[in-house]
């Protein structure tokens, strides 16, 4: 038997009051791994959708702020930012306590970006679908979209992979010496590129105003989708293909 990824339930409403967290099993987990104490790797939270068990966790427990990376693809571009960007409006207070409230170490991957990771149908027939029961049920999830959404959503040739960045940025990522007696680092991200600025306000309809003097955020500009994409491909192929 392999080795079971654990799952945890996420809480069942956005956040209702300005920090004013909603307990769930998900935002638990999330203190939980934080607060280890028996291991010197680093953390990261990885979310493509809102924020709102990330919120509550260092609502619930501030500590954490120091002990975890967040990973989010989500929001606009700096400096304006934007309206309407999904997984923002998912839990804008949950997003806006984030990024005005804490000290959190973000890495932001915005629209513009995430929107980029396009595969093409033919690609997925080609290097998902013949890979096994796992690559057939994928392919079958893409193909029956259209009609589980009445037909209504029509994506034509391309589909847009847009929550892969966070495996590229994470698990795909290239080490850093960390020099005489000091532990190597994992959060170079090589041909992924991003901006550091002073963390801006985050505003209730998703625009930034710049601040100076803040914590220090990634925003990326561009991730490695051939990277992303072509590892995505081998790895089904490698373990399920024939």
């Amino acid at each position: 038997m392999g080795n079971r990824v654990k799952v945890f339930e996420g809480a069942a409403a956005k956040l209702r009051a300005p920090a004013t967290p909603i307990r769930s099993p998900g935002t638990q987990a999330i203190i939980d791994e934080a607060m280890r104490a028996d291991t010197d790797l680093p953390l990261y939270v990885t979310v493509g959708g809102g924020l709102t068990e990330v919120a509550s966790a260092l609502m619930i427990e501030p500590r954490i702020a120091g002990r975890f990376t967040l990973v989010w693809i989500g929001g606009d571009a700096y400096p304006a930012g934007g309206t309407g960007e999904t997984n923002f409006n998912i839990d804008t207070l949950a997003a806006q306590y984030i990024y005005n409230q804490t000290s959190l170490p973000i890495w932001q991957i915005p629209r513009a970006v995430y929107a980029s990771c396009l595969v093409s149908a033919s690609e997925l027939q080609a290097f998902v679908a013949p890979n096994g029961a796992i690559g057939e049920w994928l392919y079958r999830k893409v193909v029956e979209a259209p009609g589980k959404y009445r037909n209504v959503l029509n994506m034509g040739e391309t589909w847009t992979l847009g929550d892969n960045p966070l495996v590229v940025l994470t698990a795909l990522a290239d080490w850093t010496p960390g020099g005489t007696g000091r532990p190597f680092r994992y959060d170079k991200t090589g041909s992924s590129a991003y901006d550091i600025v002073p963390a801006p306000h985050l505003n209730p309809d998703g625009t930034f105003t710049p601040a100076t003097g803040g914590r220090p955020i990634r925003i990326y500009k561009s991730v490695d989708n051939r990277m992303m994409l072509s590892d995505f491909f081998a790895k089904l192929r490698v373990n399920y293909g024939a």
